[in-house]
């Protein structure tokens, strides 16, 4: 019994282990080519594992790339989380949830994906449950928690919320797109200061 539960232990890891290797091989090659160009083919290559092997992960290179956004957006999550623990006022909060995503994705790796994947982020991040639950989070701190006055309608509040995850994003692929280079720090207090403002008026 003892040395079943053992033998399991060892698969699941080993499992695990084949199941990062994929994400992580991954991003590197949707960096270099993105998705449309990326194939089943350049992966195993890549990992050196079986075909086979690659299917019993993902049935598809879509669900493969979903899987990186949502590993990413989990992330997010974990650090706006923490940023709400943290925080003392509005200014501090708008500021540490922008910078944490922005130092996430202010890699060169992660900038080059995000440039050369663009729709397909945008349509996975926006499908996804856990961006859902960062705007659902993020409503309940903007009506609750955080006394904002500037707003007073329901549909408000969660529109704003929906600015709130939808505007870093933007001004990332914005400003690198365009070849300007701005630091995390520049992009967050820039958006913390114009949220903050709009708020609290």
């Amino acid at each position: 019994m003892q040395e079943t539960e053992i033998y399991k232990g060892k698969r699941e890891k080993q499992k695990q282990h084949l199941r990062e290797l994929l994400l992580s091989e991954a991003l590197i090659l949707f960096s270099e080519k993105g998705l449309e160009k990326t194939t089943v083919a350049d992966i195993v290559e890549k990992t050196g594992i079986a075909r086979g092997t690659f299917y019993n992960y993902f049935p598809d290179m879509n669900t493969l790339f979903n899987a990186l956004i949502i590993q990413l957006n989990q992330k997010v999550k974990e650090a706006i989380q923490l940023t709400r623990k943290e925080s003392k006022n509005v200014y501090d909060y708008l500021y540490g949830i922008f910078k944490s995503y922005f130092d996430l994705i202010g890699t060169k790796e992660m900038i080059q994906f995000h440039v050369i994947n663009q729709a397909q982020i945008r349509q996975s991040s926006y499908q996804s449950e856990i961006v859902k639950t960062i705007v659902k989070n993020l409503n309940r701190d903007l009506k609750s928690t955080l006394k904002i006055n500037a707003f007073h309608e329901k549909h408000e509040f969660l529109l704003l919320s929906f600015m709130l995850v939808g505007a870093p994003p933007e001004l990332f692929l914005a400003t690198h797109t365009s070849k300007i280079n701005f630091s995390s720090e520049q992009l967050a207090t820039f958006l913390a200061k114009l949220f903050h403002k709009i708020l609290m008026e």
